[in-house]
């Protein structure tokens, strides 16, 4: 379910299992979670080694992230912002409003989805090259392409094999990144610091510092024989940018950067377990377990695709998993939907957008929890029919997974696997992501089945410049 193929490789088909369509009612073929090759990570940068920081819950926040084991704050250090009805001002019915045509705009210019009355501004022009990778977009769904303050933004080129900063506001491009992380969306901007992310490069965990472009060794998992990741399904950090769940050598482990110390280490014959926000719960995405920070089982949840398009988020302190269903669980959880969310803590579901809650039978989509200072608030994006005259077709939405309230926030226009003009259609994929606040979407189209894929913005009335 991920871009993923090794970022210094352009496209290959190693990918193309691993992201899967629709659900297997749907008569479309989820493949069922197949691990992507990931491809050889580069050799580690020098640096010095973090010292560990201190060991209460989350660590000490280190001086600007230098010297203690990551600079990340503590438990909740990074706080939500004030609380925002993101649907006000949006359209939150459900009824079809057919796509009308809308000529792509010119790099930097803002449209206007008339179906919706969105802001839709695009912000890379990518050139024709007659093959399979004239694409920038951002690298998935479940990875923040924002930084903290929203000032920095990473996309990936694929033709250029490079992540690629800009700046987070006026969408100017800066400087190509200097970093070779074990996989493309494997690169986690920190959530309080807007000049720190984090990645695996073989078997060192990089702290990389945005502005100055230097890479520091937090520690080294010597234990390793080969390089480590996150495996092929990876959701994110924690949101205190202190825990990540990682995988070497057919065995999964979690690691705490605020003690600098791995907490545990189990052999496992599935994709590591993937921290939730809080940081005291992770999913396993090919099983549905759900563990402790030990990496102890303490409740399954009851998907039938556990592995199918989905991210992580919180909601009134508890975390939850967010994503497609499509049919019932083994144990006979009936909960279908294209958002359907389970509290981890209580191994309860309900359905977000489905149809018991008034939407069709869920088309492809991919979810996104990404944005982190309005807990709760997840980010949808739906393929459907490419005429985009049904209800969730091409569309991009947001749903506040407390309320149930969503609202619809205008089209993508992207064709996705059905695109006939790239050498890979997969690129073709939008791969919504929200900013840390929620006011804006970030998204890659080919504009109806065009011959690039370029990266557009979605920028909420309540976005703020």
């Amino acid at each position: 379910m991920r871009i993923g193929v090794a970022a210094t490789i352009l496209v290959s088909s190693s990918f193309l299992a691993a992201c899967s369509d629709g659900g297997s009612s749907a008569g479309d073929g989820r493949t069922g979670g197949t691990a992507e090759s990931g491809g050889a990570a580069g050799t580690g940068a020098a640096g010095a080694t973090g010292t560990g920081g201190t060991a209460g819950a989350g660590g000490t926040a280190g001086a600007g992230g230098t010297a203690g084991a990551g600079g990340t704050a503590g438990a909740g250090g990074m706080g939500p912002g004030e609380p925002i009805d993101l649907c006000a001002g949006l359209v939150q019915d459900k009824e079809a409003r057919p796509m009308t045509e809308l000529a792509k705009p010119a790099l930097g210019e803002a449209v206007t989805d008339a179906e919706f009355g969105t802001t839709i501004r695009r912000i890379t022009a990518v050139a024709p090259d007659g093959g399979n990778a004239p694409v920038i977009k951002p690298m998935y769904s479940t990875i923040s392409a924002w930084n903290a303050d929203e000032s920095r933004l990473i996309l990936f080129s694929v033709a250029a094999g490079e992540h690629q900063l800009y700046d987070g506001k006026t969408y100017r491009l800066i400087k190509a990144l200097d970093i070779s992380p074990a996989d493309i969306e494997q690169v986690y901007w920190h959530t309080s610091h807007p000049d720190i992310l984090f990645y695996v490069d073989g078997k060192d965990f990089i702290r990389y510092h945005v502005g100055a472009g230097t890479k520091e060794v937090v520690t080294t998992f010597d234990f390793c024989s080969g390089g480590a990741s996150a495996g092929s399904d990876p959701l994110f950090m924690s949101w205190d940018s202190n825990r990540i769940g990682l995988t070497c050598d057919e065995q999964v482990f979690i690691y705490d950067i605020g003690q600098n110390t791995v907490l545990a280490r189990k052999e496992l014959d599935e994709n590591p377990a993937q921290v939730a926000p809080s940081g005291t719960l992770a999913f396993l995405s090919d099983s549905g377990g759900v563990t402790d920070p030990r990496l102890n089982v303490v409740r399954t949840l009851d998907l039938l695709e556990p592995y199918g398009h989905a991210s992580l988020s919180m909601v009134n302190g508890h975390d939850t998993w967010n994503g497609a269903v499509y049919d019932p669980g083994p144990g006979g959880n009936a909960d279908i939907g294209l958002l359907v969310t389970w509290d981890l803590a209580e191994g309860t579901s309900k359905v977000i957008i489905g149809p018991e809650t008034g939407w069709p039978y869920p088309p492809t989509g991919h979810i996104s929890g990404m944005a982190y200072k309005q807990p709760g608030w997840v980010l949808v994006s739906s393929i459907g029919d490419a005429a985009g005259a049904g209800v969730l077709d091409m569309e991009n939405l947001i749903a506040d997974t407390s309320t149930g309230k969503v609202c619809r926030i205008g089209r993508h226009r992207s064709w996705g696997k059905e695109n006939t003009n790239l050498g890979e259609p997969y690129w073709a994929e939008p791969h919504s992501v929200p900013s840390p606040s929620g006011t804006r979407a970030v998204f890659g189209s080919d504009w109806g089945n065009g011959d690039t894929v370029d990266t557009y913005v979605i920028e909420l009335p309540s976005y703020k410049p």
